[in-house]
């Protein structure tokens, strides 16, 4: 089996019980989804890496645990590393954009005070 059946696989039972689900219970949500019956044994032979599942299959998996099924594709390691970058870049950007936010303060500041000796010089020059 490829290395992408067999992350499949790892994360099909990850997920499943962290849903809380038996696995009679996801073949029966499976089944009503896709319309063909799939039997208890056969989730238990997909989880072993010994049944290799359909297209219509995963998806419905991904949707029955709520989970994106490209995400069923990914170890949970690496998941968790990109989510870590995430999370780094996202503190970056929101640092950047608070300077940002106090450099348009002190460029609005800057410009209603220019206003302000504006108005002054121009009131001081018609007295």
């Amino acid at each position: 089996m490829t290395i992408a059946t067999e992350t499949f696989a790892r994360r099909l039972n990850e997920e499943r019980q962290q849903a809380g689900l038996s696995q009679a219970a996801l073949a029966t949500r499976i089944t009503d989804m896709i319309g063909r019956s799939i039997d208890p044994s056969a989730v238990a032979r997909a989880e072993k890496h010994e049944r290799a599942i359909r297209l219509d299959e995963a998806v419905a998996i991904a949707d029955v645990l709520q989970v994106p099924l490209a995400s069923m594709l990914r170890d949970r390691d690496a998941i968790d590393d990109e989510v870590g970058e995430l999370r780094r870049d996202l503190s970056l950007y929101s640092y950047r954009m608070h300077q940002a936010e106090e450099a348009v303060q002190q460029a609005q500041d800057a410009v209603s005070a220019t206003r302000r000796r504006i108005a002054e010089l121009e009131a001081s020059r018609s007295e």
